[in-house]
């Protein structure tokens, strides 16, 4: 399998699922996954734009944490709502910090709670590395 080539896995009509090498390109493609399932599934815009952000957020986070390694998102719903998750093999918990006026980086994790009704970070089944979630408030 070509390492650069993203890996598209649909399970079932309401969860898709996608392995990306943690680059910054990935985020781009996780928001189109985030806006094509969101789309396809009948969320209204408002949502879909929020949600697309929050994923951005999510991804950027991986990408940073595991830089040149495999991530993986997934896009489902529960309970009528969309729920947003990465995982990266990082151990480290991303940590809330203070962002000043002119800093171009630091809000992430802010910006994620601000637009989910929930979020957290759990480690995965394997015990080898965490996958960050954000439920977003429902239709």
């Amino acid at each position: 399998m070509d390492d650069r080539v993203p890996t598209l896995q649909i399970h079932k009509s309401d969860e898709i699922r996608m392995t990306l090498l943690a680059v910054g390109s990935s985020v781009a493609l996780a928001r189109e996954l985030v806006r094509y399932a969101l789309t396809h599934w009948g969320y209204e815009r408002s949502l879909i734009d929020d949600s697309i952000l929050v994923m951005s957020e999510i991804t950027t986070n991986a990408v940073n944490a595991a830089p040149g390694r495999h991530i993986r998102i997934r896009i489902a719903t529960y309970n009528g709502a969309p729920l947003l998750e990465c995982w990266d093999p990082a151990p480290e918990l991303p940590l809330p910090r203070s962002a000043g006026a002119d800093a171009v980086s630091g809000r992430g994790l802010a910006i994620i709670a601000a637009y989910a009704q929930e979020t957290g970070t759990r480690p995965s089944a394997t015990a080898q590395g965490k996958i960050i979630w954000a439920l977003m408030p429902p239709a």
